[in-house]
């Protein structure tokens, strides 16, 4: 790949990571319509390395909180939280999914899941909000439901920020928090898969290029953490309708042209 094809690149994992839109579902149509030809899994995995980076840079003050804080009653909750939440995916994931992934891989799939992850999301972030409920107070059933609903991020087009905000919001956390409970279960969830994949960066290693991984880690999280930001900013007066809107149309478009 050119350096322009790598900034590119890590410009779509970037914006899209932590958006409820899909960043796999973004990288194959990109992929499919420029025609690259990207070598394995090594693009991907630093792509989502770099998107992890900008999740610890921008919740930086939180997470030292939390850890320097870990014994008091709400933080161990959180962590509590944060690992039933994320349980279910890295169990089928690796079980199950992990073994499908060049079938469930496809343009059809992505479009159907897009639609349908967007409509759940505008009915489930119509629900009232409360004010007072948070990531470290929602009990442990809710985040196991929240830990269920994500497995199905495992199909292309469905988002793993997606399906956490779709649950968040059934249980009613306000916006900003199902926001940041994306990005918090994107630690260990990404942490996880990247461990996994490092085992084919290793044994690939005298054909990788490091610089263009550099390259894509770099930029990944430069633009995801404009993406974070901004995104946040956003949810603070707004709703996720922008959002729900691009998916039904991402799914539509790929539907009645992309697919023809």
């Amino acid at each position: 790949m050119t350096l322009i094809e790598l900034i590119f690149y890590s410009f779509t994992q970037g914006i899209t990571e932590f958006l409820p839109i899909s960043s796999s579902a973004h990288l194959l149509i990109v992929e499919k319509i420029l025609h690259w030809d990207i070598s394995g899994r090594t693009m991907a995995i630093s792509a989502h390395l770099g998107s992890l980076i900008a999740v610890f840079l921008y919740l930086k003050k939180e997470i030292f909180i939390i850890t320097i804080n870990i014994n008091k009653n709400y933080n161990f909750k959180f962590i509590i939280n944060l690992t039933i939440i994320t349980f279910p995916i890295l169990i089928v994931g690796l079980l199950i999914f992990k073994n499908l992934d060049n079938i469930l891989l496809t343009i059809n799939i992505i479009a159907y899941s897009s639609i349908i992850g967007g409509l759940l999301l505008f009915v489930f972030d119509k629900f009232e909000e409360n004010k007072k409920k948070t990531i470290n107070n929602i009990s442990y059933i809710e985040a196991l439901i929240i830990g269920l609903f994500q497995i199905f991020s495992l199909i292309p087009g469905a988002s793993r920020a997606g399906t956490i905000i779709t649950a968040a919001r059934l249980f009613k956390l306000n916006r900003i928090e199902s926001a940041k409970l994306g990005l918090y279960t994107g630690i260990p969830t990404i942490s996880g898969a990247a461990i996994l994949e490092s085992m084919w960066l290793i044994s690939e290693f005298k054909k990788i290029e490091i610089v263009s991984i550099l390259i894509v880690i770099i930029f990944s999280a430069l633009f995801a953490y404009i993406s974070i930001k901004l995104m946040l900013r956003w949810l603070y007066n707004k709703s996720y309708l922008p959002f729900i809107i691009y998916r039904i149309f991402l799914g539509l478009t790929i539907l009645l042209f992309i697919n023809n």
